[in-house]
């Protein structure tokens, strides 16, 4: 890897025409690739949901009235000018509607609308009828003079003061034959506690009028939302200026939509744009040359236009909430080309930086790319998105750091401005003081304890951006619903769907058949649906028929009896011509579309029946009453039966499993590749123990501060890992260097990752700012983490380290192994011999072995020419302790190292 890094550095340096050409090409690509994303700002993106579930919150949100806008108006005192003050809300708004996007404004109660669904039913009476309804027909008709005494019955009706209003229902069945019929149509009727004055809408404490509209773009689309939300508020700003003692507001899940998309906006703009101010001011607090500075946010610019591009290809849709935590992963990603230059600061070969740097910077961005990685399995798409465009950032910014920014830099060793601050943070050694040692076991104990009590919150409010304004609307809104639902009942949703609404129609009479059965059996109280007024067309062809046969059998009475017995009772001739007509167009009628029933499904049906563009599938929806003890039991009986409450606890099983999931991904990822990197599980577990230590701390101060995981903050796991691997594996890098060299390095090691973690504080701690609760949720939770993660990186490691490989502060003859623990130390001069290498880096060791295989341990008389690591000569000393040996190395670095490796092991041997 590292010969072929700076083969292509080699390159690059003979052909600079190739340099930037690859370089302009790929940002030009990744500009044009951009144009096709597209942004989502719908905080559900980040539930974690299967397909089944996914499936019931479309259909939940299409009917449960999510599109759904109220006007509320104020003025408790005054109905009469409240009403004044619509009229003129409606009058300004319908002016300024060129596009009729307020076409199904409801300021009234429309009396004209139900008097039309009514006489669609009545003209249309063959669809709807059952067995039932015929059965009783049948009875009322074989009854002795029943026809003469309806007909008398209705003439009474119609000499009360009420009767103007039943001469509809008299003209149309003066029989009374379909009167359950409008009974169900009734029932049918979505039910919310209002009062009615003058036909306007007000709450029933008359404190509120109400008017209603769908926003003809759903709770999705904020973008044209906001222009409809304009255009409403415009509308009310006039009405408030004539009407001045009449307040008017819009609440309902567009206009919290809307909100909600405004609010992460404005926070992602100010989280990003301080983030960048402060971390350019801390740069160039630590760094002072103001071109490697601007090269620092060109190589991060890039990764983040390479991400952005690349997300086009995967899909196209990213969550904008993903763009605001972007700032974080920025902080991860300004480490590359920090950590070169503050190396080059020190060594201006770049060449050889490129060398020395390259196998930390790429094994770290392979754990982090992995721990992201992590989250593309989820159910989340928002955090699968973050997982991808977090993944595509990294490589973005390494490849521009390895490929481009060592052709681009300033090298100068000025260059870095050493911070005294910085140096004494950096100089601390808290891994050296007891107290400090003990006091991170104990507390580490006591939060242990506690880390076993963090909760997860499904609740979406809790992470939605409301005002208390709207909060306090929406739940007097829920209050008003509820006051028409049983306070025992809790109510199912069962499904049905189908490519088309005559599929779905057609699976919906079955379930129809199991609800009736268990309302009988007393398993459910009761449900609303679309029957009997939606059929499949095979049912509707069943029904027509049945009608046909009904008239056929009936015709004489409901001919010449009605005509009678009209006469009879002093009726015009023409009285009932509805009720004519229909018996008489019975081979005039075929089954129809659900379009044709749309004065029904776009009013009264309207929360029973839907279609979601996601599935492609028409749907239609039974609500059930249930009792709270059979929800489950009544779930369980049919296929994608879903209530409220389950989702909620369906959700909070998911977050788990995801957190759960997270966390041991992310793990054994990590912990493989750290043993991968360092080539010993020893090392492994030194670099690995910061993290999981860190992570008790986590989860211990959550639940002692009340603070929760939720959909968005949980993406804080793969966050931990991937940036506390960067931190360990540099810290572990460091002692692995003090302990080949002896020489004083570590200090350096733990400036660099200061500066990393305070540019990360910066990044991070910019969300705190936030308004959104997703947002600062987040920024709450990474705090803590990150600040964890920096302690114990700056603590275990280098105790740890130090630890098995000194004792009474002398360097151990051999350190201390997994399996030296478990077996001793071996007797085998060559294994003792290697034991003193070890910990030294991966390659010098396999190096020392394959050297010590190949040794010839005959003595050598003269100086010894070691072109190794002085394993070779140390070997002689030990298996000649009676002759002092004299070894040859010309490289200064590996002199130095065989000169520590041989210090309190041999003392009969020199290095020259």
């Amino acid at each position: 890897m590292i010969r072929f890094i700076t083969g292509i550095y080699d390159y690059l340096s003979g052909h600079r025409r190739v340099l930037w050409i690859s370089m302009v090409l790929v940002s030009l690509l990744s500009v044009l690739l951009i144009f096709k994303v597209r942004f989502s700002e719908n905080i559900s993106d980040f539930l974690p949901l299967g397909s089944s579930q996914q499936e019931a919150l479309a259909v939940y949100q299409n009917i449960s009235g999510a599109n759904r806008l109220y006007i509320l108006f104020s003025n408790p005192d005054d109905a009469d000018g409240t009403v004044e003050a619509i009229d003129a809300f409606e009058s300004y708004l319908l002016e300024a509607d060129s596009l009729g996007w307020c076409s199904d404004l409801v300021t009234q109660f429309d009396i004209s609308r139900v008097r039309e669904i009514t006489n669609f039913v009545y003209a249309n009476v063959p669809y709807f009828l059952t067995e039932e309804d015929y059965a009783r027909m049948d009875s009322l008709l074989a009854q002795p003079g029943y026809v003469q005494s309806q007909m008398e019955r209705n003439r009474e009706m119609l000499m009360f003061p009420t009767g103007g209003m039943m001469v509809s229902n008299i003209v149309n069945d003066p029989l009374a034959l379909f009167t359950p019929l409008l009974s169900r149509l009734q029932e049918s009727n979505p039910q919310m506690s209002f009062e009615m004055y003058d036909g306007y809408i007000f709450t029933p404490d008359m404190s509120r009028a109400v008017v209603m509209m769908n926003s003809p773009f759903g709770n999705s689309e904020t973008e044209y939302n906001s222009k409809l939300l304009a255009m409403l508020y415009d509308a009310i700003g006039k009405m408030e200026g004539d009407y001045p003692q009449v307040k008017a507001h819009v609440v309902g899940g567009p206009e919290i939509a809307v909100g909600n998309s405004t609010r992460i906006k404005k926070d992602s703009l100010i989280a990003i744009s301080l983030s960048v101010v402060l971390i350019i001011m801390l740069v160039a607090y630590s760094i002072g040359s103001l071109r490697n500075i601007l090269l620092i946010f060109l190589s991060i610019g890039w990764g983040w236009l390479f991400a952005m591009g690349g997300m086009s290809i995967f899909g196209g849709d990213v969550s904008i909430i993903v763009i605001g935590i972007s700032s974080v992963v920025l902080g991860i990603a300004v480490n590359y080309p920090l950590h070169l230059i503050v190396h080059l600061g020190h060594n201006p070969d770049v060449r050889m930086t490129i060398k020395e740097i390259m196998a930390p910077l790429v094994i770290g961005n392979i754990t982090t790319v992995s721990a992201f990685l992590t989250l593309i399995p989820l159910q989340s798409a928002a955090l699968r998105d973050l997982g991808i465009f977090a993944t595509l950032l990294l490589i973005g910014t390494i490849l521009f750091v390895l490929l481009y920014l060592p052709h681009l830099v300033k090298v100068k060793r000025s260059g870095v401005v050493e911070s005294k601050l910085i140096d004494r943070i950096a100089g601390l050694s808290p891994d050296r003081n007891r107290y400090i040692v003990w006091g991170v076991v104990v507390v580490t104990i006591f939060l242990s304890y506690f880390s076993l009590q963090t909760e997860f919150d499904s609740n979406m409010a809790n992470i939605n951006y409301m005002t208390q304004a709207q909060r306090e609307d929406m739940q007097y809104f829920e209050k008003l619903l509820s006051n028409s639902k049983s306070s025992t009942t809790k109510e199912v949703y069962l499904l049905s769907s189908g490519s088309s609404f005559d599929e779905a129609l057609s699976k919906n009479g079955e379930v129809v058949k199991a609800v009736e059965e268990l309302i009988a059996e007393g398993l459910v109280e009761s449900y609303k649906g679309v029957f009997p007024f939606l059929a499949s067309k095979e049912e509707q062809g069943r029904r027509l028929a049945m009608w046909i046969d009904f008239v056929s059998e009936h015709k004489e009475l409901l001919t010449r009896g009605i005509s009678s017995a009209a006469m009879h009772c002093g009726f015009s001739q023409n009285a009932f011509a509805g009720f004519n007509s229909l018996v008489g167009k019975t081979d005039a009628m075929k089954p129809q579309d659900i379009g044709y029933f749309a004065p029904i499904t776009s009013l009264l049906l309207s929360q029973n029946v839907t279609s979601v563009e996601s599935t492609s599938k028409s749907y239609i929806v039974n609500r059930l009453n249930v009792e709270g003890e059979n929800v489950e039991k009544i779930k369980s009986m049919f296929e994608g039966a879903f209530d409220v409450a389950g989702m909620n606890s369906a959700l909070s099983k998911n977050l788990s499993d995801n957190f759960n999931y997270i966390g041991w991904a992310c793990s054994i990822i990590v912990f493989i590749f750290l043993w991968f990197s360092f080539g010993r599980i020893e090392l492994a577990i030194i670099a690995f123990l910061p993290m999981a230590v860190s992570w008790i701390w986590i989860l211990g101060i959550m639940a002692i501060f009340g603070i929760k995981f939720n959909i968005v903050n949980v993406i804080l796991a793969t966050f931990i890992f991937g940036q506390g691997d960067d931190y360990t594996i540099f810290m572990t890098e460091g002692c692995q260097h003090e302990y080949s060299y002896r020489r004083p390095i570590l200090a350096s090691y733990k400036g660099s990752i200061l500066q990393s973690a305070l540019i990360m504080f910066v990044g991070i701690g910019t969300l705190i700012i936030s308004k959104h609760p997703a947002m600062r949720s987040l920024a709450e939770v990474t705090i803590i983490g990150m600040l964890s993660v920096v302690l114990m990186s700056y603590i275990i490691p280098p105790f740890l380290f130090r630890w098995i490989t000194t004792r009474d502060g002398l360097p151990r003859k051999y350190p201390l192994t997994l399996r030296s623990v478990l077996f001793g130390v071996p007797s085998d001069p060559v294994e003792q011999v290697i034991g003193r290498y070890i910990y030294k880096g991966l390659a010098l060791t396999r190096a020392v072995r394959e050297n010590l295989r190949k040794f010839d341990t005959a003595p050598v008389e003269g100086i010894y020419q070691d072109k190794g690591y002085g394993e070779c000569a140390i070997l002689m000393a030990l298996l000649h302790p009676d002759r002092k040996v004299v070894a040859r190395i010309e490289d200064d670095d590996r002199r130095r190292i065989a000169q520590v490796a041989a210090d309190n092991f041999v003392d009969n041997i020199e290095f020259i």
